[in-house]
C-alpha cells in the first residue's frame, strides 16, 4: 500500500502521523481467543481493519503495525456481528447484527457505527425473522442488505431508521428453513448494479438499482461457479468484493475471480485458486490489495470441529488467478 498512514494507538486515541509508504505486512494475527471472527472491513481514511464475531460479542481493530484493540464490546453475548462494511465518506462502520441464541428464529439489525467516536449512530431493525448476512453501502450513503433467511435484498436511505425491500423473488428463497439463502454482495464498479451471491445452491446474481426486478442470473464460463462438484473446500459462496473489475468470491476454502463481458454485468468467466488457508469466510479491499479473513466459521459452527488457531487476515495476491 502506497502513501500508508501509520495509524498509532495512545491510551483509547486514533494518532494518524505521516505517510511513510509502509506496505501492509501479508498477514495480520488476531490474538483474541474469547470470539470467532467472521466479517472484514478496511478504513481507507485510518489504514485499519475491523474484525466481526459471530460468537463472542466483538469487533476488534486491527492497525498496519498489526495492534488489535476493542473496537465494541457487546452487552448482550448473544449478538453476532456479521458482515461489515466500511463508508468512509460518510464515517460509518455498518454490521449485520443477528441474534440466533435467545429467540425461537434469528432476528436481526442493520447497526451503523460512528468511526470516530465508537457510538452505535444508526439502528435499523430488519423483519421480526430474518438473518442480515452482509451489506454495502453507494455513494449517496444507501445501505444494500441481504437477507439469508428470506429473498429479499433491502435499501436503507441515508439517514434513515427503517428499511425498504429493493428487491423480492423466489430466486433468492432458501431451498429449507435455516438454510443459507442470499449471501455476499457489492455494487459494480460504474456503480449501476449490485452483484449478489447466493450460498445454497450457488449462484450469482446481477440487479440494476434503477430496476430491480429486472435481475438476472449470471451466466458463467470457465470453472465451475460454486467450485468442483463435491470438493469438500467449496461448500457455497460466501464474501464477494469487487477488485478493479474483477469480483472476487470467497468459499471455506478457495477463493473464485469472476471477470465479467459487456455492460450488463450479466456474463462472467470464472477462474478457481485453492492457494489459500481453510476457515475462510470474507474478503475487502484496501487502495492496492485484497485481504481475506481466516475465521474457521465453517468448520466450527457448521462441522463441530474446534477451530484452526490462529485466525488471521491475511493478503490474497490476484496474481494466484494468471494462467500457469
Amino acid at each position: 500500500m502506497k502513501n500508508l498512514a501509520v495509524t498509532l494507538l495512545v491510551p483509547s486515541l486514533l494518532v494518524l502521523q505521516p505517510s511513510c509508504d509502509l506496505p501492509l505486512p501479508e498477514q495480520f494475527t488476531l490474538k483474541s481467543t474469547s470470539s470467532l471472527p467472521e466479517g472484514v472491513a478496511y478504513d481507507g481514511v485510518t489504514h485499519t481493519f475491523f474484525a466481526t464475531a459471530i460468537n463472542g460479542g466483538q469487533i476488534t481493530r486491527v492497525t498496519p503495525l498489526a495492534q488489535e484493540i476493542v473496537f465494541h464490546a457487546d452487552a448482550d453475548p448473544n449478538r453476532s456481528f456479521g458482515g461489515a462494511h466500511v463508508d468512509e465518506a460518510h464515517r460509518l462502520l455498518w454490521v449485520c447484527v443477528v441474534d440466533v441464541k435467545t429467540n425461537p428464529f434469528p432476528t436481526s439489525q442493520v447497526w451503523g457505527f460512528n468511526i470516530e467516536s465508537k457510538k452505535v449512530a444508526r439502528k435499523v431493525p430488519l423483519p421480526p425473522v430474518s438473518f442480515c448476512n452482509d451489506l454495502v453501502t453507494d455513494d449517496a450513503g444507501n445501505v444494500y442488505v441481504t437477507d439469508s433467511a428470506n429473498p429479499s435484498i433491502y435499501k436503507i436511505a441515508p439517514n434513515s431508521n427503517t428499511f425498504s425491500a429493493l428487491v423480492t423473488a423466489p430466486e433468492f428463497a432458501p431451498i429449507a428453513p435455516g438454510a443459507v439463502g442470499l449471501n455476499g454482495l457489492d455494487l459494480s464498479p460504474d456503480g449501476e448494479r449490485l452483484v449478489v451471491v447466493k450460498t445454497f445452491p450457488a449462484s450469482i446474481f446481477s440487479v440494476p438499482l434503477a430496476d430491480p426486478q429486472a435481475f438476472v442470473a449470471v451466466q458463467t464460463s470457465g470453472d465451475a461457479f460454486g467450485g468442483p462438484p463435491g470438493d469438500p473446500r467449496f461448500p457455497g459462496p460466501d464474501g464477494a468484493e469487487f477488485f478493479g473489475d474483477e469480483l472476487y468470491v470467497v468459499y471455506d476454502g478457495g477463493v473464485q475471480q469472476l471477470s465479467f463481458s459487456g455492460d450488463d454485468w450479466s456474463q462472467a468467466s470464472v477462474r478457481t485458486t485453492t492457494a489459500v488457508p481453510s476457515g475462510l469466510t470474507s474478503v475487502t479491499t484496501t487502495a492496492d490489495d485484497l485481504y481475506v479473513i481466516d475465521s474457521e466459521v465453517f468448520r466450527t459452527l457448521y462441522l463441530g470441529l474446534p477451530p484452526i488457531l490462529p485466525f488471521t487476515i491475511l493478503h490474497l495476491d490476484p496474481a494466484l488467478f494468471e494462467p500457469s
